[in-house]
C-alpha cells in the first residue's frame, strides 16, 4: 500500500496519534480494574499519569529535529537491549540474511534512555505529553531505519500502537512474532495493535481469542515456531539410556516458593536415584546457582553449558522433565516424553495432563510416572508428537515458513494465501 492511497488515507483518518492515545487511557484504565478497586484503580492511574507527563516534559526538551537514516528491508525490533544480546534470534537473522534479505537489528530503549541519547522525534501528529516518548521513540525507530517490514517481539508495549502507525504512513507493516506460545494470563498479552501477529499454532489462537480484554486488532497468522528446524527431527532415544534432561524457569521464577521447592524435589530424587543422568538445561536469563551447586554435590546431576542449544541436549536425553517452559514443546518436537513436574500452584497452561498423565508433585509420583513412561516408551514417544503438534502447526518448518511468511511481506503478498489466519478484533 503507498504512502498516498486512499485506504492508508483512511487508516490514518480513523487512527490517529491522539486518538490512539485516548484509546490506550481506556486500555490502561481497564487492566487495572481487572486487580483493583474503582478508587485504587483510579489513585494508580492518576500516579501513572503525572509520571508520564513528566517524562513527556523531557522527552519534548531532548527532541532530535533530524536523523541519519541507515534504511533496511526488515528491522528486528527486540525487546530491550539485554534480549539483542541473548542472541536467541540468531537463527531467524541468518536465515533472512541468507536470502538475500537486508535485515537491521535495534532494541527497544527505555523512556529514560531515549530521552538520555535523544532517540526521539516528533511524531507527525500531536499527542498528550504522557505519551510523547513513546511515540517519538516509535517515530525515530521508523525514520532512522525505514523498514519495509518490522519484526516487534516485546509484549504489552506502548511503543507498538505508534510503531503501527508510523510504519502505515510509510506503507510498512508491523509484524508481531510470538516468542512462545500465548498461554500466560500474563496482562501483557492483551496488547493487540499489529498489523500481523505471528503464533505458535491453534493453542495460542484460542488463548488469545478467548483473552476478555484487548487491545487494538491484528491478523493473526498460524505461523509455527520460528526456533524450530530440522535439528529437531532426532532420532527416537533409547530409553536405557535413563537420561533426564529438566527445562529450568526464568529468573523470576525462580524465586518463587513453588518453584524453589519444584527445584528440590527434582534435586532429592537424582540424589536418590543414582542411576539416572540427570542434565540441567538453564533459562537463557538464569545464573542456574542452584544447580551448580547441585551438580557440585551430586555426580549424576549436570548443569549444561549454556552455549548447548536445546537440540544438543535433546539428543543426550531420554525423558524430558517440565516445570513451566515453552522449550517442552520443542522436547515434543524431537520425541522425547514429557513429565510435568510443579509443586506449585499453578496451572497447566501447556495441557500436558491431556498427554502425560497428571501433574506431579512429590517423588513417589515422579517415580511411579517414569516408569510408566518407560514401560511403554513408544506409545510415549508418539504421545510426546501430539503434544508438539497441539502447540505447534509446521513442526520443524517453523524456522523456514517465517522466512516465507517475511519475504512475502516484503514482496507484497497476502498472507492469507499461503497461511492460515484469523483476525483477532480489539476487546473489552
Amino acid at each position: 500500500m503507498s504512502a498516498s492511497s486512499p485506504d492508508h488515507a483512511a487508516f490514518q483518518a480513523d487512527d490517529s496519534w491522539a486518538r490512539k492515545a485516548r484509546e490506550l487511557d481506556l486500555y490502561r484504565w481497564k487492566l487495572l480494574r481487572q486487580r483493583h478497586g474503582r478508587l485504587g484503580s483510579l489513585l494508580r492511574l492518576s500516579r501513572d499519569v503525572m509520571v508520564d507527563t513528566v517524562v513527556g516534559l523531557r522527552a519534548k526538551a531532548c527532541l532530535r529535529d533530524s536523523v541519519d537514516a541507515t534504511p533496511c528491508e526488515v528491522l528486528l525490533l527486540h525487546s530491550a537491549p539485554k534480549s539483542m544480546a541473548l542472541q536467541r534470534k540468531n537463527i531467524l537473522i541468518d536465515a533472512l540474511r541468507k536470502r538475500g534479505c537486508r535485515l537491521m537489528e535495534a532494541a527497544l530503549r527505555s523512556p529514560s534512555h531515549a530521552c538520555r541519547e535523544r532517540m526521539l522525534l516528533a511524531p507527525p501528529q500531536a499527542v498528550p505529553l504522557r505519551y510523547l516518548v513513546y511515540a517519538a521513540h516509535a517515530q525515530w525507530l521508523v525514520t532512522t531505519y525505514q523498514p519495509k517490514v518490522l519484526i516487534n517481539e516485546r509484549n504489552g508495549s506502548l511503543h507498538a500502537p505508534f510503531l503501527r502507525l508510523a510504519l502505515a504512513a510509510r506503507g510498512a507493516r508491523l509484524l508481531h512474532l510470538a516468542h512462545a506460545t500465548t498461554l500466560e494470563s500474563s496482562r501483557r498479552l492483551g496488547m493487540n495493535d499489529y498489523d500481523y501477529y505471528g503464533v505458535f499454532g491453534r493453542s495460542s489462537l484460542v488463548a488469545l481469542q478467548e483473552r476478555t480484554l484487548r487491545f487494538g486488532e491484528s491478523t493473526v497468522v498460524l505461523l509455527g515456531s520460528y526456533l524450530a528446524d530440522e535439528t529437531y527431527d532426532l532420532p527416537v532415544a533409547d530409553p536405557a539410556i535413563k537420561t533426564l534432561l529438566i527445562l529450568g524457569v526464568g529468573p523470576d521464577r525462580e524465586k518463587e516458593s513453588g518453584y524453589q521447592e519444584t527445584y528440590r524435589l527434582l534435586r532429592e530424587w537424582a540424589g536418590r536415584n543414582p542411576h539416572y543422568r540427570v542434565l540441567f538445561k538453564r533459562h537463557p536469563r538464569s545464573k542456574a546457582q542452584f544447580w551448580s551447586d547441585a551438580a557440585t554435590r551430586f555426580s549424576n546431576i549436570e548443569l549444561l553449558d549454556i552455549n548447548q542449544s536445546l537440540a544438543q541436549a535433546l539428543a543426550r536425553a531420554s525423558v524430558v522433565v517440565n516445570i513451566m517452559s515453552n522449550a517442552g514443546i520443542e522436547a515434543g518436537l524431537a520425541g522425547r516424553p514429557v513429565i510435568y513436574v510443579n509443586a506449585g500452584s499453578d496451572e497447566d497452561i501447556f495441557a500436558h495432563a491431556l498427554f502425560f498423565g497428571p501433574q506431579v508433585r512429590d517423588e513417589g509420583a515422579f517415580s511411579h510416572q517414569l516408569q510408566a513412561l518407560e514401560r511403554n516408551y513408544p506409545e510415549s514417544v508418539a504421545k510426546a508428537r501430539g503434544f508438539a503438534d497441539y502447540h505447534l502447526v509446521y513442526g520443524s518448518q517453523g524456522l523456514a515458513k517465517t522466512v516465507e511468511l517475511i519475504e512475502g511481506l516484503l514482496q507484497g503478498v497476502n498472507p492469507e494465501r499461503k497461511f492460515e489466519t484469523f483476525r483477532l478484533p480489539a476487546a473489552g
